[in-house]
């Protein structure tokens, strides 16, 4: 089957938003210097917010990296045979690193600093896990009618 046009626009996407978030992530200590020179806020001016935010932000970004990554991997199961186990297990882990990332900003917002922002996010999140769960039961149910449907031909 010929990849459709939207998932090969879609995974290059994914390909460019991998590297920037590896460039990202590797320049973070420098970028951050930058940001609270540049913007004076609030935040930036509490003292250790640079050593608190920083391990934060690169404790949130390994976690969305591995997520672009498992949905790179699930379009390329496309052309072939997209109702596969692997791809259940992938958006099942996608579910999980969702929650945890939920938990991480809400926990970021109560114990350290509240912004309405970060928030919002945490409630942003929870959903697209929830919506990640969802779609793993719905292509495990996909696997499990194509296994059935093959064993009666």
């Amino acid at each position: 089957m010929k990849e459709p046009v939207f998932s090969r626009i879609l995974k290059y996407m994914l390909y460019a938003a991998f590297v920037v978030g590896l460039v990202g992530a590797a320049t973070l200590p420098f970028t951050i210097d930058r940001f609270f020179f540049i913007f004076r806020t609030a935040a930036s001016l509490m003292p250790g917010y640079r050593a608190a935010i920083l391990p934060f932000l690169m404790a949130v970004a390994v976690p969305c990296l591995w997520v672009v990554l498992e949905m790179i991997f699930m379009l390329n199961t496309i052309p072939a045979q997209p109702f596969v186990m692997r791809n259940v297990k992938a958006l099942y882990r996608i579910g999980v690193i969702f929650f945890v990332l939920a938990a991480a900003f809400f926990l970021w917002c109560i114990f350290y600093y509240f912004s309405i922002v970060i928030f919002a996010g945490g409630f942003l999140v929870v959903g697209s896990g929830l919506f990640a769960f969802t779609l793993s039961e719905l292509i495990r149910a996909a696997v499990v009618l194509r296994t059935e449907n093959e064993l009666t031909i």
